[in-house]
């Protein structure tokens, strides 16, 4: 299954034979110079096992173009200097939109991957039509703000809790999104922005963020817990995100036997209430929680277990190499939850098979909304 998608590119970022935008090569050679930050050409021919005119022939368009710029001529070892190439971060950018049960984020990312602007409100969720001109009217002035040119905006992605139901874009979000659940929210969207638009539920792009922008940089095999309102993920394979037969692929929480402790945000803050600390939002709790307090380690132990189940069955079934925790979990908190767990991994010839590293994630809590904002860049430039 593809990504939910519907709208067109811009005529601006068209090859000069009117064809998609990138040819297959040249999404090569943008993915190594996005993942690297800046390469020569002999470092791209020596990744890529291009010949070296080969690597210009596609080098020389796409500085035309406007999508990579060259810097000036570096001395590296003997021989002659080589022109560092990057990204042009000003080419082209995207919006991203993180539809959340509290809340909504918006991310302006540029070619580059550089967040050039960033923004979060209480969504209009009673009303999808509301909350459709909310994001149409936060998009526009956030481009403002940034100083951006519109007519180089390559689309929006959106990203939704819930999960597909096998009809398109269709998702079945929480009964708090009840206005959004089962639409196709990718034609919706679309002429409500007046823009192509990718939709996907929020742990698959906060995966694409982490795969693109942080850890998964240098990693592309790994399996990301996003954790929210809800708790969910996603799952990254050499370097793509792996959305099964209906795109319900990292949906975590339901490796968990009925009666198991959701390891949610959203319990969390139910916790605290039982020890008197009450918030009236998740925002409101991550804003001003004291993570510190006896009643937040009470937390972390009660989720051990499931937390423990979910990592060895996705150690089991996936073998990733890394496995991310992230969503709006704050890293500190991450940390100490990465601290008490334990996998299921018992030795053989005194042996075990080797363990994923389990980190934090590198993006932070915006990761929905920057990860929403890569699926148009992806799609037009990247592999």
């Amino acid at each position: 299954m593809t990504d939910c998608y519907a709208g067109a590119f811009s005529s601006r970022f068209l090859r000069a034979d009117g064809q998609r935008t990138t040819t297959a090569n040249e999404r090569v050679v943008l993915s190594l110079l996005s993942r690297r930050g800046a390469a020569s050409r002999a470092e791209l021919a020596r990744v890529t096992g291009l010949a070296p005119h080969s690597v210009g022939r596609l080098i020389e368009p796409l500085i035309e173009r406007g999508l990579v710029m060259e810097g000036a001529r570096e001395i590296a070892g003997r021989g002659k200097p080589g022109a560092p190439l990057r990204l042009n971060p000003d080419a082209a950018f995207s919006a991203g939109v993180s539809v959340m049960t509290d809340a909504m984020t918006l991310a302006l990312v540029d070619l580059a991957g550089a967040v050039r602007a960033s923004v979060s409100a209480p969504l209009e969720r009673d009303d999808f039509d509301a909350g459709a001109r909310q994001i149409a009217a936060m998009i526009d002035g956030a481009i403002t703000q940034a100083g951006l040119d519109p007519m180089r905006r390559l689309g929006t992605g959106v990203g939704v809790t819930g999960y597909f139901i096998g009809d398109g874009a269709r998702l079945n979000p929480p009964a708090a999104l009840d206005s959004w659940a089962l639409r196709p929210l990718d034609t919706l969207l679309a002429e409500a922005l007046s823009d192509a638009v990718w939709v996907d539920n929020d742990g698959n792009v906060a995966a694409v963020g982490e795969a693109m922008l942080g850890a998964g940089r240098t990693c592309p095999d790994f399996a990301y817990l996003y954790f929210a309102a809800g708790f969910g993920g996603g799952v990254i394979a050499r370097g793509a995100p792996l959305r099964g037969a209906s795109g319900n692929a990292g949906e975590f929480a339901s490796v968990l036997p009925e009666g198991w402790y959701q390891p949610n945000l959203e319990n969390l803050r139910r916790h605290l209430a039982e020890h008197g600390m009450v918030f009236d939002g998740l925002r409101t709790m991550l804003r001003d929680v004291d993570f510190t307090v006896p009643a937040v380690d009470a937390w972390l132990d009660r989720c051990t277990p499931s937390l423990n189940l979910v990592v060895s069955a996705i150690f089991a079934a996936l073998d990733p190499a890394m496995i991310v925790l992230g969503g709006r979990l704050p890293p500190d908190l991450a940390e100490r939850m990465i601290a008490r767990v334990h996998v299921t991994n018992p030795a053989r010839r005194d042996h075990h098979r080797p363990m994923p590293r389990l980190v934090p994630s590198t993006i932070g809590s915006d990761a929905a909304a920057i990860g929403a904002a890569m699926l148009p860049t992806r799609a037009a430039f990247f592999q």
